[in-house]
């Protein structure tokens, strides 16, 4: 595989992105179900399908299963430089799948018992839409290190821009729950869940600094 610069990237570093970008897609996909179950709530459904529970669940046992394999092959690989950030990266992609099946499940608990308005409503579904923006630029950032590394720096620099709007929506967003009149049980499993997507976010910032890492070694 050859980077930016005409050097080639060896075989082992090579065919270990490649299952990087693997357990990146599996993250974003269930990160997306949980953004279109928020969307589908914020319209009025008033359920999340049992199909689609149970597809986060199978997404997050790929994820594990990935996981593995991926370990597997960095604890075999013999002349990587980069095997401890490459470690970071599979550790942090790792929460932000175990996040996702998380925050899916808290949501499921509340949306058959209360649904958003106003500017609540609004804050949630700009939410959601800088959630799927950042795990796609994580992705990317990841793809393009095998690529071209000034681009991959350009990614993790656009996750952590979005990291901190999330930051101010998700307060926007609890201060405007907690004077509501409804349940307390509802406002605890939906503040449970804004704030394991923001704990999503941060583990995407975590990962962008690995990702500037990692350039930086792989361009030297």
């Amino acid at each position: 595989m050859v980077l930016d610069n005409g050097r080639f990237m060896s075989s082992e570093l090579g065919n270990i992105t490649q299952m990087l970008e693997e357990h990146f897609r599996v993250a974003l996909s269930a990160n997306k179900i949980v953004v279109n179950s928020i969307t589908d709530w914020l319209e009025g459904k008033k359920s999340i399908d049992k199909e689609e529970l149970e597809k986060i669940t199978a997404l997050e046992e790929k994820g594990d299963a990935l996981k593995r394999t991926i370990l597997n092959e960095l604890a075999k690989a013999n002349s990587l430089m980069q095997r401890e950030d490459l470690l970071k990266l599979v550790h942090y992609n790792d929460k932000l799948v175990d996040g996702a099946e998380i925050a899916c499940y808290h949501l499921a608990a509340v949306v058959g018992q209360w649904t958003p308005d106003g500017e609540l409503k609004d804050s949630i579904a700009e939410l959601g839409k800088l959630m799927i923006s950042q795990i796609g630029e994580q992705r990317e950032a990841v793809r393009f290190l095998s690529i071209n590394m000034e681009e991959s720096k350009k990614r993790a620099d656009e996750i952590c821009r979005i990291e901190k709007q999330i930051d101010v929506v998700q307060r926007s967003i609890v201060a405007l729950l907690y004077p509501l009149n409804i349940p307390l049980a509802v406002v605890l499993r939906f503040r449970d869940c804004i704030n394991m997507l923001e704990d999503i976010a941060n583990f995407s910032e975590d990962v962008a600094i690995v990702i500037r890492s990692l350039s930086l070694t792989l361009n030297t």
